[in-house]
């Protein structure tokens, strides 16, 4: 399986302590140059660069660059910057199976050119399932608490909460 991440999952995800679940489940992560740029040099002793700059060394994460940039230039819009709009082309030229993002914009792009999108909120339910983690409502509120765009009172919080059983 071919994955092509955002960087806002590998940050997130660092800053809760789950990072290492991005390996359990995705294997062979590709992210783009940009993507390293604004977690690693950008975000250099912040969470998410001492655990991407691993995850290469270990090598189930790989830097790809894109090579169609018509494309990126297509993808780009008012709501879609060029480095979202890389990753999405990535994607599409990597023919990966699933674009990890966080970011909406990022998001609805991914689906609208016919792929499978997952978010950190995902990959902590799919952890809950697998019991790889205990409580998935503690981990969404430290997510929210360090600044993650998600409603505690919203539809995509509540629904993790009742697929894992922590909400009737």
């Amino acid at each position: 399986m071919i994955v092509v991440a955002d960087s806002g999952p590998l940050i997130h995800l660092s800053i809760i302590g789950q990072f290492f679940l991005l390996k359990e489940y995705l294997n062979n992560v590709l992210i783009i140059p940009q993507v390293y740029e604004e977690v690693v040099t950008q975000g250099k002793g912040r969470p998410g660069d001492s655990e991407l700059r691993q995850a290469i060394k270990d090598g189930w994460v790989k830097v790809e660059s894109v090579t169609d940039l018509a494309l990126v230039q297509g993808l780009t819009s008012d709501n879609i910057s060029e480095t979202d709009a890389a990753v999405v082309a990535c994607a599409l030229e990597k023919k990966a199976n699933i674009v990890l993002a966080d970011d909406s914009g990022v998001r609805e792009l991914t689906e609208s050119e016919g792929l499978s999108v997952i978010g950190s909120v995902g990959i902590l339910v799919y952890a809950r399932q697998n019991g790889l983690i205990k409580n998935l409502k503690t981990l969404l509120h430290d997510l929210v608490t360090a600044g993650f765009h998600l409603d505690p009172n919203g539809q995509v919080y509540q629904s993790a909460l009742k697929r894992v059983g922590e909400l009737k």
